[in-house]
């Protein structure tokens, strides 16, 4: 079966360091695609592309044919129809659950549509349906800000389905939840979002167990493997870079973008007046 979405030879080059390297990547229509690999490896970065938030450096990015590199992400959005959750919940807080989904409906986003906006029946009924799906429907006179970590990234979940894509992005779906909401979302996504095109970005191993079919495995910007869940778990490579425990983890040394990464971190500091030795022994987080 020919690829809907490819990306053929992309890279990007930010201040001379190469987040992706020549990457290959090509997904079925109707395919869920699991992206998996450690911090830093690049995996956002793809997202961000695909969705012409950044530009590549080299390469294309080809959608059922379409080259749709360095498209701006509102034609992305709008006319390609690839929607994308975030890695948090970006939602209205200080609106409801039910506007939420509301203000997010496809075919209301021009000027003139959005002034004659009418709240018809038929829109009350699509709205509660999207909401049944994410298990938010007894919330939908909630206010947004009320709801649990978890809901909060159903909810937006459920914004991304109510424009109707036919691509979509989640970028860390399940991260601060619950073993059970983990379960569910889960679920959510291989029956409320089956046939369309999915790309999950991870680091739940036994979520991807869940969900995924086909796996792909970054690295330092580059592919490191491709298959099912039983073979990238049981590829030595893969257990090497990725599937390692955190003594490993602690033992090795920094990438080259953590090492920048780092340096800025410090450069802000100083010029912000804060001693680096206050926050050596910090934890931080994040990272893709």
């Amino acid at each position: 079966m020919a690829s809907y979405l490819e990306l053929r030879d992309v890279s990007v080059v930010f201040s001379g360091f190469r987040a992706v390297n020549k990457v290959n990547l090509k997904i079925e229509k109707g395919e869920l695609r699991v992206l998996i690999g450690p911090n830093g490896a690049g995996k956002t970065t793809i997202m961000d592309m695909i969705t012409g938030k950044t530009r590549p450096t080299e390469g294309q990015i080809l959608l059922d044919g379409y080259d749709i590199t360095g498209e701006p992400p509102y034609k992305i959005a709008e006319t390609y129809r690839i929607g994308r959750k975030f890695q948090g919940p970006n939602i209205f807080a200080n609106m409801t659950v039910f506007e939420n989904i509301e203000v997010a409906l496809r075919g209301y986003s021009s000027l003139i549509k959005t002034f004659t906006y009418r709240r018809t029946p038929q829109i009350v009924e699509k709205i509660n349906g999207i909401l049944k799906q994410i298990n938010l429907y007894d919330y939908r006179d909630m206010v947004s800000s009320s709801l649990s970590h978890g809901q909060r990234q159903w909810l937006e979940m459920g914004m991304v389905l109510a424009q109707d894509p036919k691509v979509i992005l989640l970028d860390e779906p399940t991260s601060g939840m619950t073993a059970d909401e983990t379960y569910k979302t889960g679920e959510m996504i291989l029956n409320v979002m089956k046939g369309k095109t999915i790309l999950v970005i991870e680091h739940d191993i036994d979520f991807v167990k869940q969900i995924a079919k086909k796996v792909t495995v970054l690295n330092h910007g580059e592919i490191l493997a491709e298959g099912t869940y039983e073979e990238i778990t049981n590829n030595p490579e893969v257990v090497r870079v990725y599937l390692k425990n955190d003594a490993d983890l602690d033992k090795k040394e920094p990438t080259a973008e953590e090492k920048i990464i780092r340096q800025m971190q410090t450069q802000l500091l100083e010029k912000a007046g804060v001693s680096t030795e206050v926050v050596a022994g910090q934890k931080t987080t994040g990272g893709e």
